[in-house]
């Protein structure tokens, strides 16, 4: 809701809407909670939930932003649409809530930089792994293709240049590459 009236949010073709774990207060969550649902709805661009998440590096309250996620996760699964996560030192918890409810909706680690052992935690439990300009090499180079996905997010160059990058990690062509993350980016975002 924070971007809201910014040029990019207003002439993105496609959008995700979520409160992230940064900008939550007690005083806008159900403001926020509401606005993302009737968005959800009434805007076709909207593609995904998110970003929304925990993080225990910011500053806001713990339980406010686990309340936070819950609400997401509750619009993910109502409106159909795939959960983008924000987790900074919180697998364990995102994990463990993931196998607690049980979504039917995709759920996206979003801008995943950990280790291989936390990647195959994420994806031996159903998660996709979303890649920006900075990763772990061998993070990537061990994530089914069928669970890979790339974002700019604040990077200023264009996705074709990380995936370029990434191909070059994985020692595939980078047309391949971009084939593969075009098909997964269909089936989560535009198979509706």
């Amino acid at each position: 809701m924070k971007d809201k009236d910014t040029v990019d949010f207003i002439s993105a073709k496609h959008i995700s809407i979520g409160i992230h774990p940064w900008y939550v207060t007690k005083n806008d969550i159900e403001e926020q909670t509401e606005w993302i649902k009737q968005t959800a709805i009434n805007d076709k661009r909207v593609i995904a939930i998110g970003e929304c998440g925990i993080d225990k590096l910011c500053n806001s309250d713990m339980n406010l932003q686990y309340e936070a996620f819950c609400n997401c996760i509750t619009l993910s699964e109502g409106l159909e649409l795939p959960l983008i996560i924000h987790s900074v030192k919180t697998s364990n918890e995102i994990i463990r809530l993931r196998k607690s409810i049980k979504p039917k909706q995709a759920w996206i680690i979003h801008g995943f930089r950990g280790k291989p052992e936390q990647a195959l935690q994420y994806i031996n439990n159903g998660f996709y792994l979303s890649f920006g300009k900075l990763y772990n090499t061998e993070s990537i180079k061990i994530i089914p293709h069928d669970r890979l996905l790339f974002e700019t997010d604040e990077y200023t160059g264009s996705i074709t240049e990380i995936i370029a990058n990434a191909a070059e990690s994985l020692d595939i062509p980078t047309d391949k590459l971009l084939h593969i993350v075009s098909e997964n980016a269909k089936r989560l975002f535009f198979n509706r």
